[in-house]
């Protein structure tokens, strides 16, 4: 009876494992994002914070357990490849706020620049994220790299700043809402 039970939870033990990593055979990996802060002068705050937030190994201020842009030593890494810093040739921040308020013509010529973007190891991107802190309130939109898709929004009534956990969900969730391929 006993080598029954045995066999019954090594049974079990082994289908669990093996599904927790079925369940991950399908997910497409890290992101590979572009970040722009289009936002109008004093609220051009969204590359600071991002950069303070990607030097960090976990969040700070408790708010939240995990961190989703996090990339210091320690932690894992759900955004691998993260264009901050520089970004694909042919963004423009007057045509992205120009799309940002609905000028399709400039949305689609934005979403083409992504699209035909390859690093030098023939990589590209999963999308853009835009971020536009105006008086009381910070938005991120999320620019897919499919030619005509629509912009998404997330955003968070502030008063003066993000705190770096807000910020760390507003691109968790925008960033949710590409189209990845699996």
């Amino acid at each position: 009876m006993e080598r029954i039970r045995q066999f019954i939870y090594s049974l079990f033990f082994a289908l669990t494992l093996g599904c927790s990593f079925s369940a991950y055979a399908g997910m497409p990996g890290p992101y590979w994002l572009v970040f722009l802060d289009i936002s109008e002068e004093p609220y051009q705050d969204g590359q600071k914070l991002l950069i303070d937030l990607r030097k960090m190994a976990s969040l700070p201020d408790g708010k939240r357990e995990y961190c989703f842009m996090c990339g210091g030593e320690d932690a894992d890494r759900d955004v691998d490849v993260l264009y901050l810093y520089s970004t694909p040739v042919g963004l423009s921040v007057e045509e992205l706020r120009k799309a940002v308020k609905g000028d399709d013509a400039a949305k689609r010529k934005m979403q083409s620049v992504l699209n035909k973007f390859e690093d030098s190891k023939g990589h590209g991107v999963d999308g853009l994220l835009i971020y536009d802190h105006q008086p009381g309130k910070v938005t991120i939109y999320t620019m897919d790299k499919k030619v005509g898709s629509k912009l998404t929004t997330e955003s968070k009534e502030v008063k003066s700043k993000l705190l770096h956990s807000s910020l760390d969900k507003l691109l968790e969730d925008a960033a949710g809402k590409l189209d990845r391929p699996v």
